[in-house]
């Protein structure tokens, strides 16, 4: 049996990546942080564990969003691609990387789990999808 492999991509398709295996988890994220970076009321990201990806053309920039959050763009076209934490009370939270659902070229092979940080969803985005939200992180409650 191969294994599940997603591929990806920035818009103007300079970044170029994949990511090896099933995300761990799959969420929406309604942050202000990542409706400012994305200019969208929430981000879809896919949780994998950092080995399992790999940037197969291109490198992406990155920006310190917050203390020890780094995010990844394409510097090119200016795509939402990558979040990570590079320091973390948990140690888990830094052997992973989510990837930005859009940029998957297989989106539709996810499925979504909650809806987190959503103290900041934008009123007019209504959660309709009978999936659990949380306040903040569902690690947080």
């Amino acid at each position: 049996m191969s294994e599940v492999v997603f591929t990806g991509a920035c818009l103007c398709g300079a970044v170029r990546f994949e990511a090896r295996g099933a995300p761990r988890l799959v969420n929406h994220c309604h942050c202000l942080q990542c409706q400012r970076q994305s200019g969208a009321a929430m981000v879809t990201w896919a949780t994998w564990p950092r080995a399992a990806l790999r940037v197969l053309a291109g490198a992406p920039a990155d920006f310190e969003s917050s203390p020890g959050v780094k995010r990844s763009f394409c510097p090119r076209c200016g795509s939402t691609l990558f979040w990570r934490r590079e320091r973390e009370r948990a140690a888990r939270a830094e052997e992973e990387i989510d990837v930005a659902a859009g940029t998957l070229d297989e989106a539709d092979r996810l499925t979504p789990a909650d809806h987190i940080y959503v103290k900041s969803r934008r009123r007019w985005m209504p959660l309709c999808d009978g999936l659990p939200a949380y306040f903040e992180h569902r690690l947080k409650q």
